[in-house]
């Protein structure tokens, strides 16, 4: 017993020293932190190759990131967005970040008009794995539903083409400020359609990042309510399923533990707020409740007949809460649902650091995820 309590309080001194920041905390009684500043280093677990990546985004990648939107009209206060969007596009394209990924990814771009939306065609310049030929991937870009079409799509859609030698289509979806809930989920459906003439439905799969994982949550539930053939297999990366916090439109995504912590690792940190008293976004106006559509993460019996789901964050992500809860929610209700967290990365970062190898890893994984589950009768 005196060996036991001599090492527990070993314990708590060592806990003591090395947490000091701890103790100086302080906790209201609704349970919020009063949290010190504190300096956060990179992860200890990141290799010497993601270190110098990581770097290497901080001193190159990063800036360009803001310079995209330079002389492009301000999409908010314009009669013309989408010449802005790709006023924008353009600019990417000559950023570093997006000449390093498509000279590492070397695949072929194609612009088809699919149930009346325009969408790129993205095909491994190597050619489609025969195991693929009856296989494609649609690709719902991120992008705050009101950006990412044409360029940030880019990068989404051409590391899974080329690494899994699959086709990959991402529609150029409908967006604010022009557009509102449902249009994008009306959009992505059409070529849903379309693309199941072609395809059998256990040869298809639709994954997106951010946004583009929500909107792929909101789709899923379309084509659950309206009975349409169900996709083989979803991902939802860098965000989970839309899950409504105070008024109809407002998710508790921007209200969780990574919601607060990922806004201060961003150098944006912000008081706690209610979730009542919180707006939606302009894609969201003036939409109504008891949406299912909207927000699939209110109802059980909508995420119980989501297809086998793959979920991919990072803790620095401030969308991670989300992603991890929607895994918890899935798993409770039988759907077989993967989790993958990578230890250091932020918001996407997979996806935007081409000389970064979590980024291989990531991509992988998706790759080794759909061609599990693509090709089996349902």
């Amino acid at each position: 017993m005196a060996y036991r309590i001599r090492g527990l309080a070993i314990v708590l001194a060592l806990f003591l020293v090395q947490g000091q920041g701890f103790a100086q905390s302080s906790v209201e009684t609704d349970g919020t932190v009063h949290v010190p500043a504190f300096d956060l280093p990179l992860s200890s677990y990141l290799s010497e190759d993601s270190r110098e990546a990581m770097q290497y985004f901080r001193e190159v990648y990063a800036s360009m990131f803001g310079s995209i939107y330079q002389g492009c009209p301000n999409l908010f206060d314009t009669d013309n967005p989408a010449a802005a969007r790709q006023c924008i596009a353009e600019n990417y394209y000559e950023t570093a970040v997006y000449k390093d990924s498509r000279a590492k990814h070397p695949v072929d771009l194609s612009v088809q008009t699919i149930g009346g939306v325009y969408t790129e065609v993205w095909t491994p310049r190597d050619g489609i794995a025969p195991e693929n030929e009856d296989k494609v991937l649609i690709s719902v870009h991120g992008g705050g539903y009101t950006v990412g079409a044409r360029y940030f799509a880019h990068t989404e859609s051409m590391q899974v083409a080329d690494i899994g030698r699959i086709k990959v289509i991402s529609p150029d979806y409908r967006m604010a400020p022009e557009h509102t809930h449902p249009a994008g989920v009306e959009d992505v459906i059409a070529v849903y359609q379309e693309v199941l003439k072609e395809y059998q439905p256990h040869n298809i799969g639709i994954f997106g990042c951010s946004s583009g994982a929500m909107l792929t949550a909101q789709v899923t539930a379309f084509i659950h309510l309206n009975e349409l053939p169900m996709p083989a297999a979803i991902g939802l990366f860098c965000a989970g399923a839309p899950t409504t916090a105070g008024s109809p439109g407002v998710f508790k995504m921007s209200f969780s533990e990574a919601g607060y912590i990922g806004a201060a690792i961003g150098g944006n940190p912000r008081q706690v707020e209610n979730p009542m008293e919180a707006s939606p976004g302009p894609y969201f106006a003036n939409v109504m409740e008891n949406d299912p559509v909207l927000a699939p993460g209110d109802y059980d019996e909508v995420l119980a007949a989501f297809p086998p789901t793959l979920l991919i964050s990072g803790t620095r992500d401030f969308a991670m809460s989300g992603v991890i809860a929607t895994h918890t929610r899935l798993t409770r209700l039988g759907v077989e649902a993967d989790l993958h967290i990578w230890e250091g990365l932020g918001h996407a970062t997979f996806a935007f650091n081409p000389r970064l190898p979590e980024s291989d890893e990531v991509h992988n994984v998706m790759v080794n995820f759909f061609a599990r589950h693509l090709g089996k009768e349902l």
